[in-house]
């Protein structure tokens, strides 16, 4: 139900001696299980996240259920677009093909307390605790022919239309499946199976849009936008935040600048980042991605020695990863949709507007600011089984081979799916003021 990612608010304080990164092997309960899939289906899904509709095509649900049943060893890998509902659909998606499908989590999650980890672990959740068995437990649990589902992406991506850079654990985990069904003479298939989704509005959510602009723009001590049309605001939204973060860590302010020339003074900020980072840390090229990870993992170990430099430069590194989910390359169209607007809006909240009650409430669960419709889709299964060498060397190649296919074939339904919404999605679509102006003649 959950992903195999940090949350997005902070874990509460430990119990004394309940140590949250101690890893249990799950405990299911049918009946538990059973009982929280109806409420989901029927409470959780239409009336907290506002989804109205699943359009979940036979065919494509007969796919999933050829690949994960009896017999075969099936790890499922959705995208991650959005906190909360993505675990819900989830849960969804394990009820009407498994029910007892197992499901990755954080560990910050399944052992928030005593208490919360009995819940969890009965509800088959496995802990991505560091060094723990989560990896043996899903192999053998798949084996047993119920599924496995993990996002690869890791983390909450927050933007609908694009595939992040995947992390090898579900290959890795397949792999592992079918070197134990051959060693014990067995033949039996072993899928990884690619699952995507776009959400959509099903109607114009204008009004819903401009709220939530209003709520970050008071609670961050923003200009207010009353009275500008939802683009407009937008767009003014998106620069403040920029001049208000740079004010915030000491950064220079992009000289000025406008609407049109938004991503190259995001880019200008993002230089001086990585330019301070790097002065300290060495080099960051390549993915960002594993930058990151890389690079928090350091400053996990600097924090002991120097709090206060640490405390920095993890506010840089925030700071780059916000810009870094908000590219030209994705929101830099001459229109924007109203999926992409409250996208956005829902990680300004995550990342930045985190005090206090509510805002914590509504980050831990983000409600939709309008009715919504799911649409899933299985793209072709990858037969991992197929691909299963011995042979040291050609394994690597073909492990890392199955993961960009899986990447690639993610993305490519994504597309096809934005494709088919297209024509609907454009009764809402606005002007995009951040598109960057072509060059005069």
């Amino acid at each position: 139900m959950a992903p195999a990612a940090a949350a997005s608010t902070q874990a509460p304080p430990p119990h004394r001696g309940f140590d949250p990164r101690e890893y249990r092997d799950p405990r299911p309960s049918s009946a538990l299980i059973h009982a929280l899939g109806l409420l989901n289906r029927f409470v959780v899904l239409p009336r907290v996240l506002r989804l109205r509709a699943l359009d979940f095509p036979p065919a494509d649900l007969a796919r999933l259920r050829a690949a994960v049943r009896p017999g075969t060893a099936a790890f499922l890998g959705p995208v991650h677009p959005e906190f909360m509902t993505d675990w819900m659909l989830d849960k969804e998606v394990s009820r009407r093909v498994s029910p007892l499908m197992a499901h990755w989590a954080s560990y910050e999650i399944v052992n928030a307390g005593p208490i919360q980890r009995a819940f969890w672990l009965r509800n088959n959740l496995i802990a991505n605790a560091p060094g723990g068995g989560g990896k043996e437990r899903s192999v053998r649990w798949a084996l047993a022919g119920h599924g496995v589902l993990l996002h690869p992406e890791g983390s909450v991506s927050w933007h609908g239309g694009r595939v992040d850079p995947l992390v090898p654990g579900i290959v890795e985990m397949a792999w592992e499946a079918c070197r134990r069904a051959r060693a014990a003479g067995g033949d039996r298939p072993v899928f990884v199976v690619p699952l995507v989704w776009k959400l959509r509005f099903v109607r114009d959510v204008s009004a819903g849009l401009a709220r939530e602009m209003a709520h970050i723009e008071r609670r961050l001590a923003l200009p207010a936008g009353d009275g500008l049309p939802v683009e407009r605001r937008f767009a003014a939204l998106q620069r403040h935040l920029l001049l208000r973060q740079c004010g915030r860590l000491g950064l220079p302010a992009p000289s000025a600048f406008d609407d049109a020339s938004y991503f190259v003074a995001q880019r200008d900020v993002v230089r001086e980042i990585r330019r301070r980072l790097e002065a300290r840390h060495g080099s960051l090229e390549g993915d960002f991605n594993r930058v990151q990870h890389g690079l928090r993992r350091a400053l996990r170990e600097l924090r002991p020695a120097d709090p206060e430099d640490a405390r920095r430069d993890r506010a840089l590194l925030d700071e780059w990863e916000r810009i870094e989910r908000f590219p030209a390359d994705l929101y830099g169209a001459p229109t924007l949709a109203q999926e992409e607007v409250a996208e956005n809006l829902k990680r300004t909240r995550a990342a930045l507007v985190t005090r206090g009650f509510g805002d914590a409430l509504h980050n831990a669960v983000p409600m939709a600011v309008g009715p919504r419709v799911a649409h899933l889709r299985v793209p072709e299964p990858l037969a991992v089984h197929e691909a299963f060498t011995e042979d040291a060397d050609l394994a690597e190649r073909r492990r890392a081979e199955l993961l960009s296919t899986l990447r690639r074939r993610m993305q490519d339904a994504l597309d096809a799916l934005g494709a088919e919404l297209a024509a609907p999605g454009d009764r809402w679509g606005m002007p995009n003021p951040l598109a960057p102006q072509p060059p005069g003649p």
